[in-house]
């Protein structure tokens, strides 16, 4: 595949994996208050359980295109969650002195996107097996 294709592709994705990013961190936020960083939690988490559906989905059962593997998988999953909004937080979470916060911030955000990866690629992987 040429390079142009590719970036569209990503391209695609991306934009509409960072819209709904921000939609739903504003949502999150707006519903739980802005005392921690629920929204980026909240992205990391459904956007990482989707990376898990789509992995499985994508690279084990459904033969698609590249184009679409990398638009789902690069630029959907990939702006969707935010590894950069997370460090920024909790860095200024850290120069504020809130250490305790900052440490249950990444603790959360790693243990449970993780667990979402996990539990999404289990739970497809089950329910393409019946």
């Amino acid at each position: 595949m040429t390079v142009f294709p590719t970036i569209l592709a990503i391209g695609a994705g991306a934009t509409i994996g960072a819209s709904m990013r921000y939609y739903l961190t504003q949502f999150m936020n707006s519903t739980m208050g802005s005392t921690f960083p629920y929204g980026t939690l909240s992205v990391n988490i459904i956007g990482s359980f989707l990376a898990g559906v789509l992995v499985v989905v994508v690279l084990e059962k459904v033969a698609l295109h590249e184009v679409y593997r990398l638009m789902l998988l690069i630029g959907l999953t990939g702006s969707l969650t935010t590894m950069s909004t997370l460090s920024w937080e909790s860095v200024e979470m850290i120069s504020l002195g809130h250490y305790g916060q900052a440490g249950i911030n990444i603790l959360l955000n790693v243990l449970l996107s993780l667990s979402a990866a996990g539990l999404g690629a289990v739970l497809t992987r089950y329910l393409f097996s019946n």
